[in-house]
C-alpha cells in the first residue's frame, strides 16, 4: 500500500538551471547597477526565493514600476539563454525514470515552485512536463502567498495531495526551501524517494 506523496521543488532540483539563473540575474546587475553581483551571495541569500526578493536583496527597495521592470528584464534573458544552451536546459539526468516509476505505482506527486506562473508555462512548453504534471495543479509563487522560506507553499501544495505531514516527502535543493519544508512540517527526507525508486526497480 502506498504510504506516502511527493512534493518537487523545480529549480536545482528537477532542472539544473542555476549556472543559467546567476547569469541572467549577473547580466541584468552589469546593466543597471554597473557591476556584477557575488555568486557565492547569490547562492546563500537568493537562491531558491522568487525573482521580487533577489531584487529586493541585491537592487534595495526600488519602486514598483522599476521592480516590474527588473524581474520582466531577467525573465526575458533567462529564457534566452536557456533556449541558447540545451545542454543545461533540460530535465535532470534520471529525474524522467523517477516519474514515470511514480506514476505507474500510483504515488501521487506535484510541483511547488518559487518560479513564477508564465516561467512554469515556459517550462511545460520546452520540457514535456504535462508527460507527468497538471498543470493546474502545480504551485508557483504568484504573490498571494509568501514565498520560501514560508512554509505556506508547500502546504498548499499538500492540501493538492491529501496526505498528513508525516507522509508527505519534499524534494528540494535549496536552503530557503529546506525551510520552507520544515516549516510545514515534512518530516520525510529525500532519501525516502530514493529508496523507494531503488527498490521496485530491483530484479
Amino acid at each position: 500500500m502506498v504510504d506516502f506523496a511527493v512534493i518537487f521543488d523545480f529549480n536545482g532540483t528537477m532542472l539544473f538551471d542555476t549556472q543559467i539563473q546567476f547569469r541572467a540575474w549577473n547580466d541584468l546587475a552589469e546593466e543597471t547597477l554597473g557591476h556584477g553581483l557575488s555568486e557565492e551571495e547569490f547562492l546563500h541569500c537568493t537562491n531558491g526565493r522568487p525573482s521580487r526578493e533577489t531584487v529586493e536583496y541585491f537592487w534595495g527597495d526600488v519602486g514598483e514600476a522599476q521592480m516590474g521592470e527588473l524581474v520582466a528584464r531577467k525573465r526575458e534573458k533567462y529564457k534566452q539563454l536557456c533556449l541558447a544552451h540545451p545542454e543545461i536546459f533540460h530535465l535532470a539526468d534520471g529525474i524522467t525514470q523517477v516519474l514515470d516509476l511514480l506514476k505507474k505505482n500510483g504515488i501521487l506527486f506535484t510541483i511547488a515552485t518559487s518560479s513564477n506562473p508564465r516561467s512554469m508555462d515556459f517550462y511545460f512548453e520546452h520540457l514535456g512536463l504535462a508527460t507527468w504534471f497538471n498543470r493546474e495543479t502545480v504551485v508557483c509563487s504568484d504573490r498571494r502567498f509568501p514565498g520560501k522560506p514560508a512554509p505556506d507553499i508547500y502546504r498548499i501544495a499538500a492540501q493538492e495531495l491529501g496526505f498528513p505531514p508525516e507522509q508527505r516527502v519534499v524534494v528540494e535543493d535549496a536552503l530557503a526551501g529546506a525551510y520552507a519544508a520544515h516549516g510545514a512540517v515534512f518530516l520525510f527526507s529525500a532519501n525516502v524517494l530514493v529508496r523507494f525508486a531503488q527498490d521496485i526497480s530491483a530484479p
